[in-house]
């Protein structure tokens, strides 16, 4: 059950998908093929949770809330979790080559190329990223170079469908680890000597008492407004985009919900950790929904049905076996 915990298993519905949204934007719809994605997703999750929490394990003592991550407590070693890091992109690799073999991957070195910057990047970011300001950037390219390898990886051009959810797919990371991330930790990153964003534009908590800045309410409604332009650019600018007339409306109330979502976040005055989770996951649900349904009529209705539901089911269900809540782990 530890190591289970170690790899952070409820998060891999929704980490998984990625390089298969990629593959999707090119109208790749074969099941082996996306399936082989989703696998080799897992992999790379794996290699990015257990490196963050092997990184990390130094200032995440100094933390009470983190204190029962099994590297923090010692229920496992150190280096069977770096091991198990390593194994997990060797993992990716050996999938990336097997999918290439068997012709369900173009045998391109680009491929290659664009899946080992993603890695370095997002090994760059566990390492360096507590240590000055914007290293955000470093995990937002990572994911998106890893959302384009799977397009690349069963189309040899983008299509400009690509571009706008690769551009959605930085604008969401940014905001998930600069403003999600610096408000949830923002009690105790200054003890840990944590550098980032939301600590130098002044969010900080004294006392249970939260204060949110304006320069930092402006920032996170500027990656929300800029994801909100480019999601909607597919109707207007691709030319026989399939869609039907109601869907930019459903992601427009969608959206709706996450600007609010979003407004009572900043908003709060007291630091309460089990409010900032619920309306992250409400801001979670609701923005990464948006892309299935504007994809609905390049996928068909199971596939998207499948993108929306799936990533929610499996971590309602793996939180609840761990750690006895559908919604709120004990360690996030």
């Amino acid at each position: 059950m530890e190591y289970i915990k170690l790899v952070r298993l409820p998060g891999w519905g929704g980490y998984c998908i990625t390089a298969v949204f990629g593959a999707i934007t090119v109208g790749v719809l074969d099941h082996l093929t996306l399936a082989l994605l989703f696998i080799i997703g897992g992999f790379v999750t794996l290699y990015g949770f257990v490196l963050n929490d092997y990184i990390d394990v130094e200032t995440d003592i100094i933390s009470k809330e983190l204190s029962q991550r099994p590297l923090v407590k010692g229920s496992i070693p150190r280096l069977h979790a770096l091991l198990i890091s390593l194994g997990g992109v060797i993992g990716a690799y050996i999938l990336i080559f097997l999918g290439m073999i068997q012709g369900l991957f173009l045998q391109d070195g680009l491929i290659l190329l664009v899946f080992s910057i993603a890695v370095v990047l997002a090994a760059i970011y566990n390492i360096y990223g507590k240590k000055f300001p914007g290293s955000d950037v470093f995990v937002a390219g990572a994911s998106t170079l890893y959302f384009i390898f799977g397009a690349l990886a069963v189309s040899p051009t983008l299509t400009l469908l690509t571009w706008v959810v690769a551009i959605v797919t930085f604008f969401q990371v940014m905001y998930l680890n600069t403003i999600m991330g610096g408000l949830k930790d923002a009690d105790h990153d200054y003890k840990r000597g944590v550098k980032n964003i939301a600590l130098i534009l002044g969010v900080k908590v004294t006392k249970d008492r939260l204060f949110i800045p304006l320069s930092f309410i402006i920032l996170a409604f500027f990656f929300r407004a800029s994801s909100l332009i480019v999601m909607f650019t597919p109707f207007f600018l691709i030319e026989g985009f399939p869609y039907e007339i109601w869907q930019p409306f459903v992601m427009a109330g969608m959206f709706l919900g996450v600007l609010l979502a979003t407004f009572k976040m900043m908003r709060l005055s007291t630091f309460e950790r089990n409010e900032l989770r619920k309306l992250i996951s409400i801001q979670a649900f609701l923005r990464y929904s948006i892309v299935p349904v504007m994809l609905l009529m390049v996928t068909g209705y199971s596939i998207a049905a499948f993108l929306i539901f799936f990533p929610f089911l499996w971590y309602a269900i793996f939180n609840k076996i761990l750690y006895g809540s559908s919604t709120i782990p004990e360690t996030l």
